[in-house]
C-alpha cells in the first residue's frame, strides 16, 4: 500500500510499504528510498509519535494514509545549516544507467539508458519514441511479476545496471488495426483466484475477468457460500492481495493479479489517515 510522507519543509514523497510492516521498516525504506538516516526521523501520525516497534496494524495506517515526516535537522536553531540541508534534499544526483527491455514481439531485450530519478511513465514515454506503443497501453513489469507503476521514480525498484524490464501491451480500445492482430493481448482470458476465508476451507476458487473491477468478487463470494461451506465475515470484511489492500474500484489487470493467485479476506473495514 502506498504512503504520503510529508515534512516541515512542504516537500511530500509516496513510498510503498507492506501491511504488516512496523514503524521502524517504514524508516528503514525511507532511508533506502530518500537517504535519510533512521536516527534523523520521526514520524507523527493523527497527532502521535510512532513508536519503531509499531505496526501499520496496530497504529491504523492504511493505503494513501498521510504522515509527517520530522527531520532531527528541522529542530536544529542554525537557518543556514537546514537551508543546505534542504537543498542538498531537493538537489538529486542523476544516476545514468542501461536496462535491458524486452517486447512481447521480441525474443531478445535491447538497451535503453535512463535516468534512475526518471519516472515510470518518463520510460515508458521513450518506449513510445523507440517503438511507437502508445504510453497508455503499456505495461512494464521486473522480477517477473512486479508492475511498475507510472508516478514512481525508477530507484524505488531497486534497478541496477542491465536490469531486465518485460514489456506488455494492453489490448487496444478500439478495433484492431490491420498488421495488429498478432500482437498478445494481456487480460483477454479468465483468472482463476483462490480466495483464503477466515472460517471454512482453507481456498475458495472462482474465475474473474482481468478487467473486471475487484468489487464484483463480493457477489461471486456471496454466491459461493451458499454452495460451499464458508461464512464471510458478516460484520464487513475487505481484500488483500501480497500484503496490501486492494482498491476494489480498480480491476484485476490493475493490481497484477495472476492466474491462480490467491486473495486474503480481512475482518473489518479501511479507512484512511490523515
Amino acid at each position: 500500500m502506498d504512503v504520503i510522507f510529508e515534512t516541515v519543509r512542504g516537500v511530500s514523497f509516496t513510498i510503498e510499504i507492506g501491511y504488516f510492516d512496523t514503524v521502524l521498516e517504514i524508516k528503514e525504506k525511507i532511508h533506502k528510498y530518500r537517504d535519510i538516516p533512521i536516527s534523523d526521523q520521526t514520524l507523527v501520525f493523527n497527532g502521535k509519535t510512532l513508536e519503531d516497534d509499531g505496526t501499520t496494524e496496530t497504529c491504523s495506517i492504511c493505503h494513501n494514509s498521510r504522515m509527517r515526516l520530522v527531520l532531527e535537522s528541522d529542530q536544529e536553531n542554525s537557518p543556514e545549516k537546514s537551508k543546505d540541508k534542504a537543498e542538498e534534499q531537493q538537489s538529486p544526483i542523476h544516476k545514468k544507467t542501461q536496462l535491458l527491455c524486452k517486447l512481447p514481439t521480441s525474443k531478445s531485450h535491447f538497451s535503453i539508458e535512463v535516468d534512475l530519478n526518471d519516472s515510470v511513465l518518463k520510460l515508458k514515454e521513450k518506449l513510445h519514441d523507440i517503438e511507437g506503443i502508445p504510453t497508455s497501453r503499456l505495461v512494464l513489469y521486473v522480477n517477473g511479476n512486479n508492475e511498475l507503476q507510472d508516478y514512481r521514480h525508477l530507484c524505488e525498484y531497486e534497478l541496477t545496471y542491465g536490469s531486465e524490464i518485460d514489456v506488455s501491451i494492453r489490448p487496444s480500445p478500439g478495433p484492431v488495426a490491420s498488421g495488429m492482430t498478432n500482437t498478445p493481448m494481456t487480460g483477454s482470458k479468465k483468472l482463476r483466484v483462490a480466495v483464503i476465508p477466515k472460517s471454512g476451507p482453507k481456498k475458495v476458487f472462482t474465475d474473474v475477468n482481468p478487467t473486471d473491477k475487484v468489487q464484483v468478487l463480493r457477489n461471486e463470494l456471496e454466491k459461493l457460500q451458499q454452495r460451499v461451506n464458508f461464512q464471510l465475515p458478516p460484520e464487513g470484511y475487505f481484500f488483500i492481495y501480497k500484503q496490501n489492500v486492494m482498491e476494489e474500484r480498480e480491476s484485476f489487470l490493475w493490481h497484477n493479479v495472476r492466474n491462480g493467485d490467491s486473495i486474503e479476506i480481512f475482518n473489518g473495514s479501511v479507512t484512511g489517515g490523515s
